[in-house]
């Protein structure tokens, strides 16, 4: 029997600005396909590799030199709003490197069609929805097998990408996940887990594509959901997050919740999940605290009855209030979503929703911008519709025909004071002795050297450079030449950049630090703040961290401090 080809699976971190939080990052895509090829016996010709949770800190040219390094065949890479741009610019620069390496793209990013990833002509074959299914054959495929002309698989071709005709399988999740007892299947080591019990959504909203994976609901019986907590909370879990697109819309509900209550009688975990209020009653209010069920999301999204029907949402608008009351009285902790851009939604009902909202005991709201994904009907009827939106991920909606783009972000400001938690971590200040907002990595510029650009040391993808000199003005050219160089060899990581001065420089400094950086193109973390537009970056900001036991002006600290609140968040 020949060497068995490797196959890598890839999936990249969302990263923030949060300098004690770590990368959530569940890797449930690479558990399912590794047992989907499995049960297809492909793991006779494939041996798996999952890029773990140390990879989510690397940059990407240590990320790069970690791929290059295990030499693999195939890269499965599964694609994300947050990820897509920095995995098409990782794995082309992999293909370098690897010639001849086989791109497998997938995930909810994956969509036909897509605004750049069939053009960027990266992967040999996109599946677009369920891969389980399919992933066999398409392994088989790669090793000169035929098959896998699946409607929703595109396999590159002379002339850009050709789609199969066939129907894919869609068989039962029972028969589709791995079981209970599945290697893979872990808790982080936060004690956290994911899992899923039913796939499929019977709403048809347009700005969601989920419903078109799988039309109905397929879901595990309530005697296989309990062998997998238990199996979870056997192997340290604390908390289980169930990632069903509405929990309440599972067969047999109420039955589950109370074989959740039986097994976790002693409360030694908690379950999150999101759920649709408007068919919430007492007894299922009951039956979710009893379980320990501690935390629910419930998409509110609009109080507009016009606007909820505009984009197709189902239910009754007016049980909503009374099944978020309930969840309330038995002291849940609850998100309550609302969004923001959807077609016919004014600022007033966005201002009326959040502050009606605020008004629940144990509630958070969170204001959610509409996205124009791939693959959803409002992304298709966009021009109809009237909707601006960013052309690059997350493809946030700017403007409507019944809301500006300065009404949008007055609906922004005037929510904030209701809201529970914001998109991305604001800095607490920018200029101190202690700035409690700096990240973990720290690298010293040394602005004295011989090259005409300073070299930038460090590999994590949240990175602090700081610049100590006595004369930082003086040395400006070189301050502004490392910035340019640090985010033109990273784009895709988070920078900041500190200086740390002797004294009260100009502030011109910091004009030209902030011209630098404004020469870039936006991040994605960029992208996803509301802001006035050419303002406030999120992505990369500058600092000043001052030295313990120099004197500095007040009225310098004050204004240095307002200048990078102008520019940065």
């Amino acid at each position: 029997m020949s060497a068995r080809r490797r196959i890598l699976f890839l999936q990249l971190p969302l990263l923030d600005n949060d300098p004690a939080g770590a990368a959530e990052n569940s890797r449930l895509a690479a558990a399912y396909l590794r047992h989907a090829m499995e049960r297809g016996g492909e793991d006779r010709h494939y041996e798996a590799v999952i890029a773990g949770a140390e990879t989510d800190r690397f940059d990407d040219r240590r990320l790069l030199a970690w791929i290059v390094a295990r030499r693999p065949d195939v890269v499965a890479a599964t694609l994300y709003v947050w990820n897509v741009e920095r995995t098409v610019r990782v794995l082309r620069a992999a293909r370098c490197r690897l010639p001849g390496l086989v791109v497998l793209a997938g995930g909810p990013e994956a969509a036909r069609p897509h605004p750049f990833l069939f053009r960027a002509r990266l992967a040999d074959a996109v599946v677009c929805g369920e891969g389980e299914p399919v992933f066999a054959a398409i392994l088989r495929r790669l090793r000169g097998g035929r098959g896998a002309g699946y409607a929703n698989v595109a396999w590159r071709a002379a002339r850009g990408y050709r789609w199969g005709r066939r129907p894919p399988p869609r068989p039962a999740l029972e028969r589709m996940l791995p079981p209970a007892d599945f290697a893979l299947g872990r808790p982080d080591a936060n004690g956290v887990a994911c899992m899923e019990t039913a796939r499929g959504c019977t709403a048809h909203c347009a700005f969601c594509r989920y419903p078109g994976h799988r039309p109905g609901i397929s879901a595990l019986p309530v005697s296989d959901v309990v062998a997998r907590v238990r199996a979870l909370r056997r192997r340290g879990a604390r908390e289980i997050r169930f990632i069903d697109p509405t929990f309440n819309a599972r067969p047999a509900f109420h039955e589950l919740l109370r074989a959740l209550a039986r097994l976790n009688a002693d409360g030694r975990l908690s379950f999150c999940a999101e759920l649709r209020a408007d068919t919430v009653t007492a007894e299922t209010a009951a039956l979710l605290a009893a379980a320990g069920v501690r935390a629910i999301e419930i998409g509110v999204q609009s109080s507009d009855p016009a606007v909820l029907r505009a984009v197709r949402r189902p239910g009754r608008p007016d049980r909503v209030m009374p099944g978020i009351a309930r969840l309330s009285r038995q002291r849940l902790e609850l998100t309550l979503d609302v969004m923001c851009g959807l077609p016919g939604q004014t600022a007033a009902d966005v201002r009326a929703t959040v502050r009606r909202l605020a008004r629940v005991r144990g509630g958070s709201v969170q204001l959610l911008d509409t996205l124009l994904i791939p693959g959803c009907a409002l992304r298709q009827r966009r021009a109809r519709l009237g909707l601006r939106a960013q052309r690059r991920p997350p493809y946030r909606v700017v403007a409507t025909p019944a809301m500006s783009a300065a009404e949008m972000l007055e609906a922004h400001a005037s929510a904030a004071p209701f809201l529970g938690g914001r998109p991305d971590s604001p800095a607490r200040r920018f200029v101190g002795r202690r700035l409690p907002d700096l990240f973990r990595e720290r690298v010293i510029v040394d602005l004295d050297a011989p090259a005409r650009v300073p070299r930038i040391g460090g590999t994590e993808n949240r990175r602090a450079l700081l610049f100590r000199h006595d004369r930082l003005f003086a040395k400006r050219a070189a301050v502004c030449a490392a910035v340019r160089a640090a985010v033109r060899a990273e784009p895709d990581m988070l920078w900041q950049f500190v200086l740390r001065p002797a004294w009260e420089e100009p502030l011109d400094l910091l004009d030209a630090m902030i011209a630098t950086i404004d020469g870039f193109p936006e991040h994605y973390a960029d992208r996803l703040l509301v802001r006035p537009p050419g303002s406030r970056r999120v992505s990369r900001r500058v600092f000043v961290l001052l030295r313990r036991g120099r004197g500095y002006d007040p009225s310098w600290t004050a204004e240095a401090e307002a200048l990078l609140g102008r520019a940065f968040y």
